[in-house]
């Protein structure tokens, strides 16, 4: 990011790469160089899975729209070649994780599953399998890349539109990390104002707005509604974080204020804040999205200033994917510490 200081630049570029590592180096111990064509690879497609995935839930849900779904969106091959690309590269890192596995040393991730596997391998109802282990790495990459990058970018470009928050948020930082220490997720609880910033976004632009498909294993009944039998249920967080109800006549505005304690030193969430939805069939990847996201802001922050290029106005609409996601534009860098 220094090299590019005075010059606009497009953060999700700059983000994507060091994002995707990340769970590289969760996943399989290791990191990709910057200009290795394989994670170059991986993340144009999971900038591709990002922006159509959204498509799923409203083909189920909805099947009589399926015929216009196609003829608007019509990349569903697109997708699915995407899915597998990514598949075919797991499952190469499972076998050479199987090849090299010692037992008395487990480097990362895959190493202890495929660890859990053999322990299960008699056990017929187990779920550690290998079908599985490639799932859940898929689900990492999709969580814990494509949806960080997505909201360290929302912050950085509502940081250049809004220098007044930029700006209490520089002061905290200041205050609590100083110019020399790298932040950790437990610096948190002592940067409320901070915190609130990233809580609004989570809210303003809900990483998760629609859900995907549940089904009702019984007749259950809710809040005075009936529900029968596999029925298919859709959850859309959406909803719940744009209503005025809840939030207030201005719940289009972004506020960090709305999480702050009446004297600013405490986040307060409310019961309804649930922007990764709620329960056993939550996003999987909150607790490590939460933590990426909040060390993003406070590390980038600490070193840099964001603004926009002269004469431009920062566009905040959004379009939907598997995130509210962010229009293309650039933003301008600025170095705070030498």
């Amino acid at each position: 990011m220094t090299e590019t200081v005075d010059t606009p630049v497009r953060m999700s570029d700059l983000l994507a790469s060091s994002t995707s590592n990340n769970i590289a180096s969760f996943l399989f111990g290791k990191r990709l160089k910057y200009d290795d064509p394989k994670r170059q690879r991986l993340d144009v497609l999971f900038s591709t899975f990002g922006k159509l995935v959204v498509v799923l839930p409203l083909e189920i849900f909805f099947p009589w729209l399926r015929p216009i779904i196609k003829f608007f969106v019509g990349k569903q091959k697109v997708l699915k070649q995407a899915f597998e690309e990514v598949k075919d590269y797991v499952k190469e890192e499972i076998k050479e994780h199987e090849k090299t596995l010692d037992p008395n040393n487990i480097r990362d991730f895959m190493d202890g599953y495929i660890l859990e596997i053999r322990k299960k391998s008699n056990d017929p109802s187990t779920t550690f399998t290998r079908d599985v282990l490639c799932d859940v790495a898929r689900s990492f990459f999709g969580a814990g890349s494509e949806t960080v990058r997505i909201s360290v970018d929302w912050m950085l470009l509502l940081c250049a539109a809004y220098p007044e928050i930029q700006k209490k948020m520089h002061q905290e930082i200041d205050a609590i990390l100083g110019t020399e220490r790298f932040p950790s997720y437990q610096d948190r609880v002592n940067m409320p104002y901070t915190d609130a910033c990233i809580c609004e976004m989570f809210r303003w632009r809900t990483p998760l707005p629609m859900n995907f498909l549940r089904n009702a294993l019984k007749d259950t009944e809710l809040n005075g509604y009936f529900i029968p039998k596999n029925t298919d249920v859709l959850a859309v967080p959406y909803a719940i974080d744009s209503d005025e109800s809840l939030w207030g006549k201005d719940v289009h505005v972004y506020k960090p204020e709305r999480f702050l304690s009446e004297d600013g030193k405490k986040v307060v969430k409310p019961e309804y804040f649930i922007p990764f939805s709620i329960g056993k069939r939550s996003c999987p990847g909150k607790s490590l999205a939460e933590i990426e996201v909040f060390v993003y802001v406070a590390a980038i922050l600490q070193k840099f200033e964001f603004s926009l290029p002269l004469g431009k106005k920062a566009n905040l609409e959004a379009y939907l994917g598997i995130s509210l996601q962010p229009q293309r534009q650039e933003l301008c860098l600025k170095l705070r510490i030498n």
